[in-house]
């Protein structure tokens, strides 16, 4: 599985205009979260700011167009899709060589 960030942003027309609730918001969230296994695909999380209406879809699937597929199938717009390594604390950090294994003490 690839990783994803997909944007929408109100001054772009991919967020609705006006005030979204919170309860709206994971109301689209949900059902995208429902949908997008059809499509190989898993909403993870959302980072969103509702007062100036943006929001940030952290989602994995098997390639881009598994993305725009989960979010045209509940018409939710975007800005972009990219493509992302997740990150954590050890992701990106490389693997160390395999050395010599650690000399056991006796008791």
């Amino acid at each position: 599985m690839k990783y994803f960030i997909d944007t929408h942003d109100k001054t772009k027309g991919s967020f609705p205009v006006g005030e979204l609730t919170e309860a709206q918001f994971l109301a689209q969230f949900d059902e995208l979260e429902k949908v997008a296994p059809h499509f190989r695909a898993f909403a993870h999380a959302a980072h969103v700011n509702l007062p100036e209406g943006k929001a940030f879809c952290f989602m994995c699937g098997p390639d881009e167009e598994s993305i725009r597929k989960a979010h045209e199938a509940v018409h939710l717009r975007y800005d972009s899709i990219t493509e992302v390594k997740r990150v954590t604390g050890a992701d990106m950090r490389p693997i160390p060589a395999a050395g010599p294994a650690p000399k056991r003490r006796k008791a």
